[in-house]
């Protein structure tokens, strides 16, 4: 019981903000991989109180706990080039679901095996949630308003955003 609230606890705090950093990395992967921009990823929300707190090469993360995440990056990237970084979040969250899914299964310690499956079941979440094209309503949050990358990504292929 009280392994399982531990369980249910780090997968709050730590699994949740952990699939959506590495979503948001994707994202910046796909930018920095086809472009010279450089990509500012946040989790938490975007305001002046999310500073910079270290980068990797031309990625620059800036990192508050939270359920929210976004990647930024430089205006100038063509139609196809904004439709691989927007895309690379998905793409990540579902190598996401495949990595967890294979941790899970080679694991042999149960309670482990139980984090990995629930971190599975997230990034998969994640990737449905992101690829549907909807804006975010306003009751969401931070997300409020702002379009899903299933949308961003028609809007550029269609030629209206990039």
């Amino acid at each position: 019981m009280i392994l399982n609230l531990l369980l249910f606890l780090i997968f709050l705090t730590i699994v949740i903000p952990i699939c959506l950093i590495l979503h948001e990395v994707g994202h910046g992967i796909g930018a920095v991989s086809t472009s010279k921009s450089d990509v500012h990823i946040y989790l938490g929300i975007i305001n002046e109180d999310n500073k910079e707190n270290f980068r990797l090469g031309r990625l620059h993360f800036h990192i508050q706990w939270g359920f929210v995440g976004f990647a930024h990056w430089g205006k100038g990237l063509n139609k196809w080039k904004s439709a691989v970084a927007i895309a690379g979040g998905p793409i990540m969250s579902l190598l996401l679901v495949i990595l967890f899914e294979l941790l899970a299964w080679f694991i042999n310690q149960e309670e482990l095996s139980q984090l990995f499956s629930l971190a599975k079941i997230v990034c998969f979440s994640q990737f449905i949630f992101t690829i549907i094209p909807v804006t975010y309503p306003r009751w969401m949050g931070g997300l409020g308003g702002f379009p899903s990358d299933g949308l961003q990504l028609l809007q550029v292929l269609r030629g209206k955003n990039h």
